[in-house]
């Protein structure tokens, strides 16, 4: 009884394909042709699933999960899950693997290592979000880019920024004043009236370097710009005031106190304690458009003032 010949040619694998073999030695998916060494070939054409026969049996094998970009993906679900259960990172991953997951991604497309996304990318409004540093930081890793030039004016109402993409003849320029910071009505904004000088520089940058590089950027926001957006707010659900808050200030009286009055001391808040308590004054609204206003108010100085901690 003649012999079924098998097919010389190894799998990615590493295990020897189990077809048939023709005349040359191999099957017809790895034979070479005519005059041409196996050798000459380089790495055979991936099989999505791998016939093999062991002990009488036959069995497939999944070549993905061999593949580098699989075992970086369950890498990643790894890593995730260790640092949703973490308190060294940002409170909006904590618990949340999925966001975890999804952000390390992220990072990696941008060139970062998993902790450097947990803590440079952000999420406002739904949207994935870079911090102003960690913008400037994946752009001066590219080789795309030559360099990168920031300033402020003398008065300090004027900032520039300015970069030299590698290949293009002519720089790349921006620049955002205090003039537009008014006329965007965002310069009585907490951030803008503690930092004035930052806030201008965030904004010079993230105009710059999205026009000059927007495929390294792939379409992120910048968190010091999306903070200040009000187009699309987020469900008010979202926006719980404290459960348990300080005791109202005794200069206003809840029960006639207005939305003006409420989102006015919301503004005003320098401190946690103080905003907790202006937040109290909205018990006393009544319309549920005004109480939803006030919601959304709040929230946005809460991040605020988280981020001026951290950053001081």
């Amino acid at each position: 009884m003649a012999t079924k010949k098998q097919c010389k040619a190894t799998t990615n694998a590493g295990n020897p394909c189990s077809k048939k073999a023709n005349e040359s030695g191999y099957c017809g998916q790895h034979d070479p042709g005519p005059g041409v060494k196996a050798a000459d070939l380089g790495e055979p054409e991936r099989h999505e699933l791998d016939t093999l026969e062991s002990e009488g049996k036959t069995i497939q094998v999944d070549l993905m999960a061999h593949s580098p970009e699989f075992q970086r993906y369950e890498m990643a679900k790894r890593v995730a899950h260790t640092l949703a259960q973490s308190t060294l990172v940002p409170e909006a991953y904590r618990g949340r693997a999925n966001d975890c997951f999804v952000a390390i991604n992220m990072g990696h497309s941008l060139g970062m290592d998993p902790f450097q996304a947990i803590q440079s990318i952000a999420v406002i409004e739904g949207k994935p979000c870079l911090y102003g540093d960690g913008l400037i930081g994946v752009v001066r890793a590219s080789p795309k880019c030559v360099w990168i030039k920031e300033s402020l004016s003398p008065d300090g109402k004027i900032a520039t920024c300015e970069t030299q993409r590698k290949g293009e003849p002519h720089t790349i320029s921006a620049t955002y004043s205090w003039d537009d910071a008014i006329q965007a009505g965002i310069e009585s904004k907490f951030n803008w009236k503690k930092h004035p000088k930052r806030m201008l520089q965030m904004r010079a940058r993230a105009y710059c370097l999205r026009d000059a590089y927007p495929d390294l950027l792939k379409g992120l926001g910048v968190v010091e710009e999306m903070i200040d957006h009000e187009d699309t707010p987020p469900p008010v659900t979202q926006y719980d005031l404290p459960k348990q808050p300080a005791p109202p200030s005794p200069a206003f009286d809840t029960k006639t106190v207005t939305l003006s009055e409420v989102e006015h001391a919301i503004n005003q808040s320098d401190s946690m304690e103080e905003l907790l308590t202006a937040g109290q004054l909205a018990k006393g609204l009544t319309d549920q458009q005004e109480i939803s206003t006030a919601k959304i108010t709040y929230k946005k100085m809460r991040t605020a003032l988280m981020e001026d901690e951290t950053t001081t």
